[in-house]
This record gives C-alpha cells, structure tokens and sequence, in this order.
C-alpha cells in the first residue's frame, strides 16, 4: 500500500467516521427539541414542584384549629379581662389576619405533668389534638411549685435540690407526653411554654435563676424528641416585671398574657399579626 493510501485507512476515514457520527447526534437531538421523536411532549405534563401550604390555610374546611393543653397558664387563669389567656390571644391576632380560627382549651388548674400524660392517652382529646393546626402547651410549672414548700431558704442554697425528684418524674412524663400528641398528631407544630419565676420571696434571686434552668433545660431537651415542637422561652418576660403578673402574683395578667401570646406568634410561620395586648 502507498503512502497515501496509508493515511488515507490511519487518517481520512475515522474522521470522516466522527464528522458522520456527530451529524446524526445533532439531528435527533434537533428533532427531540421539537418534538418530531416518539410522542411531543406536552409542557404542562412536567412535574412542577409544590409549594408548600402555609400553615394557616392547611385545614380541609378552612378553619384554623388551635388545641391549647395543660394547667392554669393555658386555661387563663389571671386574666381579669376575660381574654382567655394566651391561647385566645393567639387566636385573635390570627382572626385579625383574616382566619376563621377556634380555640379548644382543655386546660386545668392545678394540673402537673402526670394529670396530662393521663389526659392526652384519652380517645376524645387525642380527636381533638388530630384535628389540630396548632397545638400549645402549658405544663409542668405546678410539678415544680408543688414540691417548693418543703424547700426553706436554708435547703435552698444546699448542694441538694430538693426539686430534683419532681424534676426526673416530670422530665418523662413530658417526653411521654409529647411522643403522644405527635402520636395523635403527626404534622402540626408543637409550642410548649417555658418556665418563669412568680416566686420572688421564696428563693433569692440566684436559687430561682438555678431552679428555672434546670427545669427550662429539661422541657428543651423533651421537646427535641419529636418533631416539629420547640419551647417558647418566658422567664425574661416577667423578670422584674411584676406589672405582667394578676393580682396573685402567681398567674399571668392581662398584659403578660399578651406578651406570651405574641412569643409564640413569633416561631409561627403564620401571617404577620400582633396579639391584642390589654
């Protein structure tokens, strides 16, 4: 063979090959383009990703169902007014929003983490809770107070705290107790209210700071065993400010429920309103 012939086989027909293979790539891809392949393909048959609902508008009816659980805090004890604590704050700020928006209160005065546990097992209020698009919770404040008088000043600063048996009781009666509401309840955000001080003369000022942030600690560390549910801190909101407190210095007043309605308001993915505060 000569040398031309050589480069002819080594070199002409591969790439004559390549510029031949290249043309039929760009012509059925043309072809794809406009939709001369198979079956044209029809734009609005593409997936297109779904935003998510915003939470407010989630209910099938288009009511926006609060459950409110626990002790006095939740019930509103305290709010002269008639308000019905945080948990009608919250609804009215939503209702100011433009939401048709109801409150189930099943709360209780006096009652601990171990009268909730027992409620929330119940077949009626698990109903209740399902049907929820928010679910707030007030609880543990009565574990914490009911195991104070046998506290005197003196075993107050001691090493020993005297607290400690009522915080490990109430510590898993509160994961108990949020693993059955997300039970009941798979979705819907879960706020739980922190801890304040309405104590001032029964411990000093660092024994009461200690306390709450042991038992603060503890509801944080329950509620990161579901999803979906946080703590609404409240303890700098009544921290010297004893205007916020009813008149049995135990219980929110008006102006402190106002104040923790719009806490909560403020984790919420909800549309922009301020709770009425009075």
């Amino acid at each position: 063979m000569t040398l031309i012939g050589r480069r002819l086989v080594l070199w002409f027909f591969p790439a004559a090959l390549g510029l031949a293979t290249a043309a039929v790539l760009a012509a059925g891809f043309t072809a794809a383009l406009q939709g001369r392949l198979g079956e044209p393909v029809d734009p609005s048959a593409i997936p297109v990703p779904t935003p998510a609902v915003p939470l407010a508008t989630a209910a099938a009816d288009g009511a926006f169902r609060i459950v409110a659980l626990g002790d006095s805090l939740t019930r509103g004890a305290g709010d002269v007014a008639g308000g019905g604590g945080y948990p009608e704050r919250v609804a009215a700020a939503l209702r100011k929003a433009g939401l048709t928006v109801s409150v189930d209160n099943l709360g209780v005065d006096g009652d601990e983490t171990g009268d909730l546990l027992r409620k929330v097992g119940d077949p009626d209020a698990r109903r209740r809770i399902a049907q929820a698009q928010l679910i707030l919770m007030s609880i543990s404040g009565n574990d914490l107070s009911h195991s104070l008088p046998t506290m005197s000043t003196a075993s107050a600063g001691a090493e020993s705290d005297p607290t400690a048996p009522a915080l490990r009781t109430a510590s898993l009666n509160l994961q108990r107790i949020l693993s059955a509401v997300r039970e009941a309840n798979g979705s819907s955000p879960i706020r739980l209210l922190g801890l304040y001080n309405p104590f001032p003369e029964t411990f000093d000022k660092r024994t009461a700071k200690e306390t709450l942030l042991k038992w603060n600690v503890t509801l944080e560390e329950a509620s990161y065993s579901v999803s979906d549910a946080s703590v609404v801190p409240t303890a700098d909101l009544f921290d010297e400010r004893p205007d916020r407190l009813s008149s049995d210095r135990f219980h929110p007043g008006p102006n402190g429920y106002g104040e923790i309605a719009s806490r909560i308001l403020s984790t919420l993915n909800l549309p922009a309103a301020a709770p009425q505060r009075s």
